[in-house]
């Protein structure tokens, strides 16, 4: 019993940071395909929520401390990689492949410079974290079709 909470919480933290994998671990669990839908959805609407909500006093906070510091660089990768996602892909854009792709944290921080709409933001969030959740979830749990597999098996492909 005690182990199977640790799971789930495992789960839900796991989803809050990188949804992806917890998504394919969620996959390859035991647990059936409404529970791993629900703890998987949960992990990621918190951490969508805790993004949101604290990443902007987070960012402040970092930008402070590096000014008063004196190490604070405006123009770095990191802020490039900022920019090429906000021009290329715009809000849905970002938010469509910020749980798969870029992670809820950067995503959401992408998104937080992009608009100020803290409910825009979360519901873009949900609406692509319950979308990435069916696409990876119901194919493995009702089919058993991996799709990460296939998907890192054309990668290996095109790579060789």
């Amino acid at each position: 019993m005690f182990a199977k909470v640790l799971e789930i919480i495992g789960i839900i933290i796991g989803s809050a940071f990188k949804y992806s994998w917890a998504t394919v671990f969620v996959a390859e669990s035991h647990w059936g395909l409404i529970p791993a839908f629900i703890f998987n959805l949960f992990g990621g609407i918190v951490g969508v929520y805790i993004y949101t909500y604290l990443g902007e006093h987070l960012r402040d906070w970092y930008i402070k401390r590096n000014k008063q510091n004196g190490s604070y660089k405006a123009i770095t990768k990191r802020n490039r990689l900022i920019v090429f996602f906000r021009k290329k892909l715009g809000l849905k854009g970002v938010a469509f492949l910020s749980p798969i792709i870029i992670t809820l944290p950067l995503g959401t921080a992408i998104l937080l410079t992009m608009t100020k709409n803290h409910n825009k933001i979360i519901k873009y969030l949900i609406v692509s974290c319950v979308f990435w959740t069916s696409i990876i979830l119901i194919p493995y749990k009702l089919f058993h079709i991996d799709l990460s597999k296939l998907f890192m098996d054309w990668i290996m492909k095109i790579i060789q």
